[in-house]
């Protein structure tokens, strides 16, 4: 297995065109993405017909960092960069500004690049990703990466990342920990089902009355979305060790970057791609 390269830079000059503000946090998220993708296309490209990136809350391609006028380079774009390009990618957000962007940012950087934009909730787009997707069969062995990077529980149902991994795919998801932590009281009670959305499991209140305190609510959530992958075959994961990322602004927690994958060259790849890891930033370590 070769060594994961070093990340590139990600600033870019302002183009002018729409781009969302981002923490600054997210630069080390977008940096580790690259290297996980360039790592896994170039060594799984002669051992699959066809490679597939999928990005279930894409952007504009161009983010700015919030208070400064730093602009750098998103997943998409990101993912169109690596040494040894993907045979397809999908591209998907809800936000018209973003697809919009991002198209005239590809036609304007890899034009040749088979790419295939969905304009929707990735939630409500399950079947136009697939019938994007390229097909498996007996004679196309395929491949996919998908990252998924939901700012909150509610933006991502566990259903569609279940639905998209009946196809060979690696995930990356960004488990939101901010999120859990300050509305844990509203998602406990029994009316609200966004968890339950987020973690494939209709029971998970069963399970908080008897592992709560000491484990904190949002360990608990990720926990849970780990254990619904687990019972799909996803048994290489960090989940005991994930990136875990704290504002360096607050020091408060934000979120955790979690591999999935069902084969464990999959996880050691991901333990290359975290040799890139910003080590000052110790906002990377798990709460005791």
């Amino acid at each position: 297995m070769r060594q994961s390269q070093q990340p590139p830079d990600l600033a870019v000059s302002d183009d002018r065109k729409y781009k969302p503000i981002i923490g600054s946090w997210a630069e080390e998220k977008y940096k580790l993405l690259w290297c996980y993708a360039d790592l896994f296309a170039t060594s799984m490209k002669s051992k699959w017909d066809k490679l597939t990136y999928v990005d279930l809350f894409s952007g504009a391609g161009h983010a700015r960092i919030r208070y400064s006028t730093r602009v750098v380079l998103g997943s998409p774009l990101l993912a169109l960069t690596v040494k040894d390009p993907f045979d397809s990618y999908v591209f998907c957000d809800r936000d018209p500004k973003c697809i919009s962007a991002l198209r005239e940012r590809v036609k304007a950087t890899k034009p040749k690049a088979e790419v295939h934009f969905v304009q929707a909730d990735a939630n409500k787009a399950v079947k136009e990703l697939l019938d994007v997707l390229p097909s498996y069969g007996s004679d196309m062995r395929v491949l996919g990466f998908c990252f998924a990077d939901p700012q909150k529980l509610s933006d991502l149902q566990f259903e569609t990342i279940a639905t998209l991994a009946d196809r060979f795919m690696d995930f990356l998801v960004h488990i939101p920990a901010m999120d859990p932590i300050r509305n844990e009281a509203l998602y406990c009670n029994p009316q609200n089902r966004t968890v339950e959305r987020f973690v494939g499991n209709p029971n998970w209140r069963e399970a908080w009355a008897v592992a709560r305190p000491p484990i904190d609510f949002d360990l608990f959530v990720a926990r849970c979305f780990a254990e619904s992958m687990r019972s799909r075959g996803y048994d290489h994961t960090d989940i005991e060790d994930p990136v875990f990322v704290r504002s360096d602004e607050k020091n408060v927690p934000l979120y955790r970057l979690v591999f999935f994958s069902r084969h464990p060259l999959g996880k050691k790849f991901w333990e290359e791609t975290r040799k890139w890891s910003d080590p000052q930033l110790r906002l990377f370590e798990e709460p005791k």
